[in-house]
């Protein structure tokens, strides 16, 4: 799928436009505080846009879901235990159907419990709860230590190839490939529970 990445917002938000070439079906990955630059590529592209995804419940990723998906015509999809509300469901390990291309959903709590990712087969689509050089914050009401370790050990059950776009600017990157992540961010290499708390309490939880 091409892929495109907007940052957008005083959070340092991405917002994600993923289009199925073949046929320009096209789905939107979070939505929080503006919907124009969303609008204006979507249109620009020529796509359809089918879903609007929120990763999580958080206003800087979902305040704006309903009014974009209005402009375009569009579902909005939430994890099954999402406070947001939402026309589809989705639960993990499910497929969203964009085109030809398959969406596959990843629940990862830990950040909140409605956190999910979602994977084209290359490309990962992380949220709050990996971010480049870090990973989502677990002192909000709904964060999980426990959870986190064990969402960020689903995550490298992927290919090392896989290219991992978080829900915020805040890396040196805007992206990067999974295994890369994997030798530079503490929290994801922890091979332990106890290691990634020592890796996690050190950054004193300052990302989202």
């Amino acid at each position: 799928m091409l892929v495109r990445q907007t940052k957008i917002g005083t959070e340092e938000n991405f917002e994600y436009l993923l289009v199925d070439e073949p046929t320009r079906e096209a789905i939107v990955i979070d939505s929080g505080w503006g919907v124009q630059p969303i609008v204006a590529r979507a249109r620009g592209e020529s796509t359809i846009v089918k879903f609007i995804v929120a990763t999580h419940h958080h206003s800087d990723h979902a305040s704006t879901l309903w009014q974009l998906a209005q402009l375009l015509n569009a579902q909005v999809v939430a994890h099954s235990s999402s406070p947001v509300a939402h026309d589809v469901s989705v639960s993990n390990g499910e497929v969203l159907r964009v085109g030809k291309s398959s969406i596959k959903v990843l629940h990862t709590p830990g950040h909140t419990n409605d956190s999910i990712c979602l994977f084209d087969g290359e490309h990962l689509f992380t949220g709050d709860t990996l971010l480049i050089g870090s990973c989502g914050r677990t002192g909000f009401e709904e964060g999980s230590p426990k959870k986190m370790y064990e969402s960020l050990r689903l995550i490298l059950e992927l290919p090392p190839s896989t290219i991992v776009y978080p829900g915020h600017d805040y890396g040196d990157v805007p992206f990067r490939t999974l295994s890369e992540e994997k030798k530079r961010n503490p929290e994801l290499s922890a091979g332990t529970y106890q290691e990634f708390l020592r890796a996690h309490s050190a950054r004193n939880l300052g990302n989202e």
